[in-house]
């Protein structure tokens, strides 16, 4: 029960995150200074959402958990990876959403493999798409190994990386 009572925390930090582009952070008060008005306008959208969706409460719940087990880097990794997910045109994003379903539960090297092949498969046409899953097919699970080490993007830090990461259009003024 006490996970229930974290997720304001979550959509707060949010909602913070977001007014600090607005006003200084030295004029936004701590959580316990909050009104109890300002407290339930925070946490109304989140409270509707909750009662209007009972199927979403188990994972709802789960990403507040994991939320509040990353480190200041890896929640701003994360914060940019939802700025960059805002800001995918809606084929790109349904082209996403259909490869996060494929790969959920993939072993990580699999899944690795798959997004190191999705991006290279993005800029292609047709028939370079075509090339290059044919020569895929052909290469062996070393030659395959050697092919996503050379094609994987940077890291930006430290941590494991999730997702397709960067795709070649999805870096934005905000991204740093």
């Amino acid at each position: 029960m006490n996970a229930i009572r974290l997720l304001p925390i979550v959509l707060l930090s949010a909602a913070l995150s977001a007014n600090a582009q607005q006003a200084p952070s030295a004029n936004l008060p701590a959580w316990d200074q909050l009104s109890d008005a300002q407290r339930a306008e925070l946490v109304a959208p989140l409270r509707d959402r909750w009662n209007r969706s009972p199927e979403d409460r188990a994972h709802m719940l789960e990403r507040a958990q994991r939320w509040r087990s990353m480190s200041p880097a890896d929640r701003k990794d994360a914060e940019r990876g939802m700025r960059r997910w805002e800001r995918m045109d809606p084929a790109k994003r349904a082209q996403m959403q259909v490869l996060f379903e494929k790969t959920r539960d993939m072993p990580p090297q699999q899944r690795r493999e798959t997004f190191a092949l999705f991006r290279a498969l993005l800029p292609l046409d047709a028939a370079g798409r075509k090339a290059l899953l044919q020569q895929w097919k052909a290469m062996t699970p070393a030659q395959r190994d050697a092919w996503v080490d050379a094609h994987e993007p940077p890291r930006r830090g430290p941590g494991p990386k999730h997702g397709p990461g960067p795709g070649p259009d999805d870096h934005g003024p905000d991204d740093d």
